[in-house]
């Protein structure tokens, strides 16, 4: 039976790839008897569609003032350094 770390690890490479039938067959029955690795899943599967739609769809732009602002910032803190 596969550790937790392998099976995370799995996990992990399955949102990516394709495992091997060997691995696959391991990670769903690892799945099957482990609760915490089974949360996990979910978890990854959640954190993989919120970022998926989380993505900005609008340019973002700095208004002149801010990159003054920006600008000043940074030339004190060089200063202070």
């Amino acid at each position: 039976m596969l550790s937790c770390k392998k099976a995370s690890e799995l996990n992990s490479r399955a949102m990516d790839e394709r495992l091997s039938f060997r691995e696959n067959m391991a990670l769903k029955i690892h799945l099957l008897l482990c609760r915490s690795c089974k949360n996990f899943t979910r978890q990854l599967i959640f954190l993989r569609h919120a970022a998926h739609h989380s993505q900005v769809k609008h340019s973002f732009h700095l208004s002149d003032e801010a990159k003054q602002r920006i600008i000043r910032a940074l030339k004190d803190k060089e200063t202070l350094q």
